[in-house]
């Protein structure tokens, strides 16, 4: 009868032990980045002296040569959203507009 009972006893331990953990509840928010003044834009690796990654808006396929892009961004054809601002100051690439990365995020 003691098997039995060792048996019920470890039975009830653990179902309640699996009963009262919580499930993560896995939540997606979509953001619409147009709505929030980003554009979408490609990252291109040029191969200039002087330069390598640049950014193409997808508009217009204008070219933007950021003040400093994050090693993850620093792949050929990555879709991405950005928000930036116009930057006066020389540029190294002369390829295109000088911006102020304020943001970016994979598409």
């Amino acid at each position: 009868m003691s098997k039995l009972s060792n048996l019920i006893l470890i039975a009830t331990v653990s179902l309640l032990l699996f009963s009262c953990s919580k499930l993560k509840k896995v939540t997606t928010t979509n953001v619409d980045y147009a709505a929030e003044g980003y554009v979408k834009a490609m990252v291109v690796d040029i191969e200039l002296d002087g330069c390598k990654y640049m950014l193409e808006l997808e508009s217009d396929r204008k070219k933007l040569e950021p003040d400093g892009l994050q090693e993850s961004f620093m792949q050929d054809s990555l879709p991405v959203w950005i928000k930036y601002k116009h930057a006066d100051r020389m540029s190294i690439c002369m390829a295109g507009e000088t911006i102020d990365l304020l943001d970016i995020k994979k598409r």
